[in-house]
């Protein structure tokens, strides 16, 4: 009897050690995923490279990480900051949406174009479209 009992308990004790190294367990897993996730979260979704700038613009070749949102214009805040005269200072907007990338003007006054064609609504971009504004244009890069 006195052994049974024992036996029950070693058991018992078995049992909660295995349950508490399962749950230690998940929480690790899930901390790693999470550590993973803000990873991603934090590293540029694409790039956009200078192809053409006229007078002393942004050098040809720099190339800016493209973020979640990224704003373009002459105002300071912005994320490309334009020294174009015929930038506004806030100028036009790309934007991920899901697996897409959408760039708009923002009410600019001489506009924006998208393959040499002048953007009146919001349009989709994909890698290798090009983007001007003012004597600036840019390529959207993977």
């Amino acid at each position: 009897m006195i052994t049974t009992l024992f036996l029950f308990r070693l058991l018992a004790a078995g049992l909660l050690l295995a349950f508490i190294g399962g749950i230690a367990a998940l929480i690790y897993q899930e901390t790693r995923i999470n550590a993973a996730l803000l990873t991603v979260r934090q590293e540029p979704f694409g790039k956009l490279r200078v192809i053409k700038s006229v007078g002393d613009g942004l050098p040809v070749g720099t190339i800016f990480p493209l973020m979640p949102i990224t704003s373009i214009g002459r105002a300071a805040n912005s994320n490309i900051t334009l020294t174009d005269n015929f930038a506004s200072n806030n100028h036009a907007l790309i934007t991920r949406r899901g697996r897409l990338w959408q760039v708009e003007d923002v009410g600019s006054r001489n506009g924006t174009l998208l393959n040499g064609i002048i953007l009146e609504e919001t349009a989709v971009v994909s890698s290798g479209d090009i983007i001007a504004i003012g004597d600036t244009e840019f390529v959207i890069m993977n």
